[in-house]
């Protein structure tokens, strides 16, 4: 074996191999999709170090998986480059709002007046116990002080504390926007 085929074994692919690189991200990238928006809501929203494991387990698994048997620059490549070119177009196919499925969990009223919302919070696979620490984390110190709390798609907290309103405009995709008190909305 010459220096030079030494080196493109391990940098180079063949392209059958580029193909099998190809094929394998684009249905791993459907998988992982698909698992992100059943299970990303809770995965994101959560903050228990399982939650946190078991996503950067399925990011490894799946990132080896698309390699193949032997992972070169090659094979690293085209996976980049189909992973980019999918999120690109999924990302522009979202915004023109033809395939809302790919939009994710939208956000939602968990608790009003100091007092959380059950079911709110098990749609998204989350304890009282959790939104509190969430609540703390922002600055929260009485419960009451929270006339709306608003769970973002991503786990994020929008917390309309007594005395603040918050413009109607920015209430239109959320889901339960109709249990915000009236005197916290203009």
């Amino acid at each position: 074996m010459t220096p030079m085929s030494d080196i493109w074994s391990h940098l180079g692919i063949t392209p059958v191999g580029a193909l099998s690189v190809l094929l394998a991200t684009v249905v791993l990238y459907v998988l992982f999709v698909t698992v992100l928006r059943v299970a990303g809501p809770r995965l994101l929203a959560s903050t228990s170090v399982l939650s946190f494991a078991v996503t950067t387990l399925l990011g490894a698994l799946t990132a080896r998986s698309m390699l193949g048997d032997f992972p070169t620059l090659g094979g690293g490549v085209v996976a980049v480059v189909t992973l980019l070119v999918l999120e690109l177009t999924l990302g522009r196919l979202a915004s023109l709002r033809r395939m809302p499925q790919f939009a994710g969990a939208r956000a939602r009223v968990v608790m009003v007046n100091g007092s959380c919302l059950p079911e709110q919070l098990r749609h998204r696979g989350l304890t009282e116990q959790q939104l509190h620490g969430k609540l703390r984390r922002a600055g929260v110190v009485h419960l009451e002080d929270a006339v709306a709390v608003i769970l973002e798609n991503r786990g994020g907290l929008t917390i309309i504390r007594r005395g603040d309103r918050i413009d109607a405009a920015l209430l239109d995709d959320i889901v339960g926007r109709d249990l915000i008190p009236a005197d916290a909305v203009r």
